[in-house]
C-alpha cells in the first residue's frame, strides 16, 4: 500500500468509516485525494447515516451531488428535507394488559441504556438493601409523596417494588425531588439502613451535550403551531398578515424554504364538551377547505410540514398518525405537504429536529407541583428543559393523554436533537439547553374560555424562524 494510500485508510477509520478498495481506488485518481477524501467525510456526516463502509456507490454519489453543486448558486441550491420517523400509520394494539407491561417494559430498559452508557455501576435495590452500602439503583416511579421531613417514593423495576426516602434537610436533593415525576425512569444513589433505602442524591437519564458544527445554505425554517381554524378565537387577520409577509419582498421572508406546522391547524370538533358553542365552522370539511385556502397562499419554494396534534380528526392516542386520506385531498398542497406523525423526525440538511405538538405538557403540568397554566409565561423554558432531561416526551404516564402501548417506545429521545419544538400550551417560549434550541411557537388563537378559568395567557400570532447558516431563532408577531 502506497503512503498515500495508507493515510486516505487512516483518516477514514478516524472519523469512524472505512473504505472499500474500490473507493480507494478511485479516491487515488483524484488530483488531491486527501482533501477530496475530507469533503466526503464532512458529507456524510452531515447525512448522519448510520453507514460506516465507504463504497463507490457512495463515493459516486457524493461525487454527482458535488458536481450539482458546483453548478448551482448556494442560494439556488436545494434544501435536503427528510421525514426520519415512521408516520405511525399501521400501528395497532389488541387490547391485552401484556401489551402495557411489554410497553412499560421497553420504556424502562431503553432508559436504563442510558444511565449504563454513562458508566454508572447499578445494582439491584434488593441486593443492596440486603447487602448493605451504598450504591446506584435504578428504576420506575409509582408514587412520590412529600412530607414534612422526606419524600416517600415508592418504585418498581422489572423484577421488584421497593421503597425509598429522600430526606427534604437535604436542600440541594430536596429541589432535585421537586422534578421528579410518577413513571419516571430514574436513578438514586442511596444507602441501605434498616432494610429502607435513603437517598443522598438522584438523577435524571440527561443528555450529554453536544456543539452543533453544521451550517447550512443562508436559508430560513419557519414553524408555527394552534392555528385553529374553525375556532370563533381564531385570529384570522393575524394569519393573512403572516400569508402577506411570506409572500412579500422581505429578505427573511424570501429565505424562507421549509415551514413545519407543529399541531391544530384546525379547531376541530366534539374535542371537549361544549364546543360547539365556540366554532365559526362546525365541520371538519369546512375548517379544513379553510385551512387549504390559506395554505395555498403558501409560496411554492416552500415545502411544508404538517404534524398532527390533539384537535386534528386522527388517533388521539400517541403517537398519531398523519390526518385520513380524505382531508389530505381536502388539504391538495400538489404533493409539497408533507404529511407527518406526531412525533416526527425531520432533517433538514445535517440538522436534526424534532417535531411534537406537546400534548403531554399537560400531564408534567398535572403531575407535579412546579409547573401551572397560569405561570406557563416565567416557567415553558424549564417544562421544554424536563423533556430532553428525562430524554421522554412523555415523562408521565396516563394523567390525561392516551398513549398506545407499542413494543418500541417511539416517545423515547434516544439522541439528542438540534431543535425541540413543541406547541400546545399556545404560550411562546424559547430556551437552550447542553447544545438543543427549545422553542414553543405560542398559537393563532385568541384566549378562550377554558385558557381564561385556569388564567392562561396565550401568546398570539407569532411565527418562529430559523436560520441555516446562522442556525440563529427569532420570533415574529403579527
Amino acid at each position: 500500500m502506497s503512503e498515500v494510500a495508507r493515510r486516505l485508510a487512516v483518516r477514514a477509520i478516524e472519523r469512524g468509516y472505512q473504505l472499500s478498495a474500490e473507493a480507494l481506488e478511485r479516491l487515488l485518481r483524484d488530483e488531491n485525494p486527501l482533501g477530496l477524501l475530507d469533503e466526503l467525510l464532512a458529507w456524510l456526516e452531515g447525512r448522519r447515516t448510520s453507514q460506516v463502509i465507504i463504497d463507490r456507490p457512495t463515493l459516486e454519489l457524493f461525487l454527482a451531488s458535488r458536481v450539482a453543486r458546483a453548478g448551482t448558486p448556494e442560494e439556488e441550491q436545494p434544501l435536503e428535507i427528510v421525514l426520519e420517523s415512521p408516520t405511525y400509520e399501521g400501528l395497532a394494539i389488541e387490547g391485552l394488559a401484556e401489551e402495557q407491561r411489554i410497553y412499560l417494559l421497553s420504556r424502562f430498559q431503553s432508559i436504563r441504556r442510558v444511565f449504563e452508557e454513562r458508566g454508572l455501576n447499578l445494582r439491584p435495590a434488593k441486593e443492596l438493601m440486603r447487602e448493605g452500602g451504598e450504591g446506584y439503583v435504578v428504576g420506575m416511579v409509582l408514587s412520590i409523596v412529600r412530607r414534612d421531613t422526606h419524600f416517600l417514593v415508592e418504585m418498581e423495576d422489572p423484577v421488584d417494588t421497593w421503597s425509598l426516602i429522600a430526606p427534604t434537610r437535604d436542600r440541594a436533593l430536596a429541589a432535585k425531588m421537586e422534578y421528579i415525576l410518577q413513571d419516571m425512569v430514574v436513578v438514586f444513589r442511596a444507602r441501605s439502613r434498616r432494610g429502607l433505602l435513603v437517598a443522598s442524591d438522584v438523577y435524571l437519564p440527561d443528555t450529554a451535550g453536544k456543539k452543533q458544527t453544521w451550517r447550512g445554505p443562508d436559508k430560513n425554517i419557519c414553524i408555527i403551531s394552534d392555528l385553529h381554524i374553525g375556532s370563533e378565537r381564531h385570529e384570522a387577520e393575524r394569519l393573512r398578515n403572516f400569508l402577506d409577509w411570506i409572500n412579500g419582498p422581505e429578505n427573511e421572508a424570501e429565505k424562507t424554504a421549509l415551514l413545519i406546522v407543529n399541531g391544530d391547524l384546525v379547531d376541530g370538533v366534539y374535542v371537549y364538551p361544549g364546543q360547539e358553542s365556540e366554532l365559526s365552522l362546525k365541520s371538519y370539511a369546512e375548517q379544513f377547505t379553510a385551512a387549504a385556502k390559506a395554505l395555498s397562499r403558501i409560496p411554492e419554494r416552500v415545502k411544508i410540514v404538517y404534524v398532527p396534534g390533539n384537535h386534528e380528526p386522527c388517533r388521539r392516542a400517541l403517537p398519531q398518525p398523519p390526518v385520513q386520506a380524505r382531508y389530505r385531498q381536502l388539504l391538495g398542497g400538489g404533493g409539497r405537504i408533507v404529511y407527518a406523525g406526531n412525533p416526527a423526525w425531520i432533517r433538514v440538511g445535517g440538522l436534526k429536529i424534532l417535531a411534537f405538538h406537546g400534548q403531554t405538557l399537560d400531564d408534567v403540568i398535572q403531575a407535579g407541583t412546579l409547573f401551572s397554566y397560569s405561570t406557563l409565561r416565567e416557567r415553558s423554558s424549564e417544562m421544554m428543559e424536563l423533556l430532553l432531561k428525562a430524554r421522554h416526551l412523555a415523562p408521565a404516564l396516563g394523567i390525561s393523554t392516551p398513549i398506545l402501548p407499542t413494543r418500541t417506545d417511539y416517545l423515547a429521545i434516544p439522541e439528542q436533537p438540534d431543535i425541540l419544538c413543541l406547541g400546545h400550551t399556545h404560550v411562546a417560549a424559547y430556551t437552550t439547553y447542553k447544545g438543543t434550541q427549545l422553542v414553543n411557537s405560542g398559537s393563532w388563537q385568541g384566549q378562550t374560555k377554558l385558557q381564561e378559568s385556569i388564567g392562561l395567557e396565550p401568546t398570539v400570532g407569532t411565527a418562529v424562524l430559523l436560520n441555516l447558516k446562522t442556525l440563529s431563532i427569532r420570533f415574529i408577531s403579527f
